[in-house]
């Protein structure tokens, strides 16, 4: 079997592969982070061989929910969080339309909510990461960054923590 699969990385906006010469591309929490979603579709259109297969993953992030101790719920946090962690927040609403326009057919789709309710599991990693992300991206200073990680961190560690997003899948195929 390790014959027949061939992991490749690069940057998805021009791969250095021939044409049709993929079976399957993947793209795992890619196109919610990428300038640009449909030059990326284009490029896996153009890398799919006529019986393959593209497989998107990625969050829908302008869902993504943290309740915190604000006066808004956590409302503005939530945005600030948005702002840091992707570039497109509503593509995976899109999706649909953007692979017709790309010359794929959606095959097969599927939702997912993901939530952490009283403590952390699931959004642990990305809490920890803000704390170099926000103060990267211009959000908050390294003070407040953790200042803001630590409160979610006590919310779990008191059972009160609440976080969610909806998470997406769609796999479509070549129209031609």
């Amino acid at each position: 079997m390790g014959e027949q699969i061939d992991f490749r990385t690069g940057d998805a906006h021009g791969l250095r592969l021939t044409d049709g010469s993929v079976d399957l591309v993947i793209m795992h929490t890619l196109v919610s982070h990428v300038a640009d979603p449909t030059i990326v579709l284009a490029e896996a259109r153009r890398l799919l061989s006529p019986h393959g297969r593209v497989v998107v993953f990625d969050g829908d992030y302008a869902s993504l929910t943290i309740a915190t101790d604000a006066a808004d719920g956590g409302a503005g946090t939530d945005a600030m969080i948005h702002r840091t962690l992707v570039a497109n927040d509503r593509v995976m609403r899109t999706m649909p339309r953007l692979l017709a326009d790309g010359g794929l057919e959606l095959l097969w789709s599927r939702g997912y909510l993901v939530s952490d309710i009283g403590r952390l599991d699931f959004w642990a990693p990305m809490i920890a990461s803000l704390r170099a992300l926000m103060p990267k991206a211009g959000a908050l200073g390294d003070a407040e960054a953790n200042s803001f990680a630590d409160a979610i961190e006590r919310a779990s560690e008191t059972n009160r923590f609440f976080g969610a997003c909806n998470f997406y899948t769609y796999t479509a195929r070549r129209t031609d």
